[in-house]
């Protein structure tokens, strides 16, 4: 990671070639006010949905499939909730993580253009979508406007919440900018458990008398994340070198990184395995008569948990380019984490 002083320095120096401007047609006011109107929303959503492309996997469905996860071991309350509750909760999940993806993207885009010029190209900066000027107008809005929106849906908690996540952002990305490779693990690892506390508060926002997940289960998963989150800096390594940025696969270097792979991958791994025993002896104890719903969660999850941290692992391990390693990250890795987020709802 970069000063905020030393980033602005590199705007400066970007070449007009990297960054290429709107073509002229884009600048072409429309014949009235509907068509100007379209224009702009069509412009903010192709924005929108480039700084959301690379994240939204574990930015915007993974909180969700955490909500859908949340209903899974209460079918009998679940049944008893109008259904307007439901599509309800869904509906402000929606809008508020979309808010929670907003926050970050906008700072995480705007202070590392280098970066994305090598790793992520059509990202709406260096593609000419967006200017500098633009974005730092939209991180203000965006962390003003945002707290406000997850008030108005879930309470003055939720705002609570996504103000905490903003100071987070701040202190990692911001000032001081810590460049160590643990900022970066803690990072996600705090964000994993900011996001499940707050999808516990939407949910509240409905259905008081909802169980919220316990604490206990979401440092599970934040322990989880912070071991092995380091997976998804292989496949930016390049550009984390250009940036500085003191990553692991960076920290370590070409001659450490096989056994980086090796270590993470033990991790991943390790813990799938691990989650695969502990459940089962946890299974060999109980009714299942009594437990038959719960025990065929614990059971289904575990194991599938256990089958995407495997492939995941010996990805890691079979390294070939850096669309492999993308994809390990992106669709496995990310599994993973989906499959031991529904698995630990069911332990509650």
């Amino acid at each position: 990671m970069s000063t905020t002083t030393t980033t602005t320095t590199q705007w400066l120096a970007l070449s007009t070639l990297t960054i290429q401007p709107l073509r002229k047609k884009e600048h072409v006011i429309p014949k009235d006010a509907h068509e100007f109107i379209r224009e702009v929303l069509h412009h903010e959503f192709l924005i929108t949905e480039r700084l959301f492309r690379s994240n939204l996997g574990s930015g915007l469905v993974f909180p969700l499939v955490g909500l859908i996860a949340r209903f899974l071991p209460t079918p009998d309350l679940l049944r008893t909730t109008p259904w307007t509750h439901v599509a309800i909760v869904f509906v402000k999940t929606f809008l508020c993580f979309v808010c929670h993806l907003y926050v970050f993207e906008i700072v995480n885009q705007a202070l590392s253009i280098e970066e994305d010029i090598t790793n992520k190209p059509h990202r709406p900066i260096p593609a000419g979508l967006l200017s500098i000027p633009g974005a730092y107008r939209r991180w203000l809005l965006s962390w003003v406007i945002c707290p406000v929106i997850a008030s108005h849906l879930a309470g003055p908690e939720a705002a609570g919440l996504l103000g905490a996540y903003q100071a987070w952002i701040y202190f990692c990305y911001v000032w001081p900018n810590i460049n160590h490779w643990i900022f970066r693990n803690a990072f996600a690892s705090i964000g994993a458990y900011n996001m499940f506390r707050l999808v516990d508060v939407i949910i509240h926002s409905e259905i008081p008398s909802f169980p919220r997940l316990s604490t206990k289960a979401l440092l599970a998963l934040s322990v989880w994340v912070m071991a092995t989150v380091h997976m998804q800096e292989f496949h930016d390594a390049e550009g984390d070198r250009r940036m500085k940025r003191r990553t692991l696969p960076v920290v370590v270097g070409p001659q450490g990184g096989w056994f980086l792979r090796a270590g993470t991958a033990f991790l991943v791994i390790g813990s799938g395995v691990l989650l695969l025993i502990i459940t089962f002896a946890y299974v060999r104890n109980i009714s299942f008569a009594d437990e038959n719903w719960t025990v065929g969660g614990l059971v289904i999850t575990s194991i599938l948990h256990s089958v995407f941290a495997c492939i995941a692992g010996f990805r890691c391990v079979q390294h070939r380019d850096v669309a492999f390693d993308r994809k390990t990250y992106k669709l496995f890795y990310i599994l993973a984490a989906y499959s031991l987020i529904c698995h630990l709802v069911f332990w509650q």
